[in-house]
């Protein structure tokens, strides 16, 4: 299992070489590539897609609550979430993440950016946060660190809050399309990196349904809904979409939003939040 120092290690070099690439690694944009503009652009757009797919639920989100984008990157999703909450927070594991984060977002005095290096985000205090979200990041974490983020994350969720959170869930391909996939990946990645961080890499991991459902039930959690994302296709990288149906090879991705419960019944939950039913 990767420590959080191999974590931060991994993604410090990643920042340090090429950091929006980084987080939406589509292939024409390599080298540094992104343009800003176009780069912010896939946040706004994700963000209203999920936005407006928690509404579809019948919940609404309070603007004066604040929001998380866990594993920020530069801000690509907390300047998105910025447009329709007060107080919005971006925690990540690399200390240049967060501060290009920073960089970006000066003229945003209700973005805040905070390194995290703990699994317990022990930074915040317990039911801070009306909505936390986080997408292509877990999927690139190991599966014990996952299950500490998680804790975490609902740790610092208010009841009543919502939590969306996306992961790979299984990888669909064939044996020998899965070795010939992972030699390329690793070498792509050395040529990728600089000398200094020859064990960098960027691996997926997965983490069923069946899972997620087992670890959450003792986690004071619902689950209101899980859906099928494009989260895992490169070819689809900053055009984020919801799926009717899983992909026929490649990683499933599956997306997550959960209710964190209050002291009374998963009914009363549902009356803290609920606006359009």
């Amino acid at each position: 299992m990767a420590s959080l120092q191999e974590l931060q290690r991994n993604w410090e070099g990643f920042a340090k070489s090429d950091p929006l690439w980084s987080i939406c690694v589509d292939p024409q944009r390599r080298n540094n590539l992104w343009g800003e503009r176009e780069f912010f652009a896939t946040g706004a757009n994700e963000i209203g897609k999920v936005l407006d797919y928690v509404k579809s639920l019948g919940f609404g989100l309070d603007p004066e609550a604040p929001v998380l984008d866990f594993g920020c990157g530069v801000g690509r999703l907390t300047r998105a979430l910025a447009q329709h909450f007060n107080e919005c927070w971006g925690v990540d594991i690399s200390p240049t993440m967060i501060q290009l984060a920073r960089d970006f977002h000066k003229d945003l005095r209700h973005c805040h950016f905070s390194l995290n290096v703990t699994d317990s985000l022990e930074q915040f205090a317990a039911d801070y946060f009306g909505f936390v979200y986080t997408s292509i990041v877990l999927q690139h974490i190991d599966k014990e660190l996952v299950e500490g983020y998680l804790r975490g994350l609902i740790r610092i969720l208010k009841p009543g809050g919502l939590f969306v959170f996306q992961i790979a869930d299984r990888d669909a391909r064939g044996t020998i399309q899965k070795w010939r996939s992972k030699a390329r990946l690793r070498g792509r990645l050395k040529n990728f990196v600089c000398r200094s961080e020859p064990a960098l890499c960027m691996e997926m991991h997965c983490f069923s349904e069946k899972q997620i459902r087992r670890f959450l039930s003792d986690q004071h959690v619902e689950i209101i809904d899980v859906k099928l994302t494009n989260s895992t296709d490169l070819s689809s990288i900053g055009n984020f979409r919801f799926l009717e149906q899983e992909r026929r090879d490649g990683f499933i991705s599956k997306q997550y939003c959960l209710i964190k419960k209050t002291k009374g019944t998963g009914k009363e939950v549902h009356q803290v939040l609920a606006t359009d039913r």
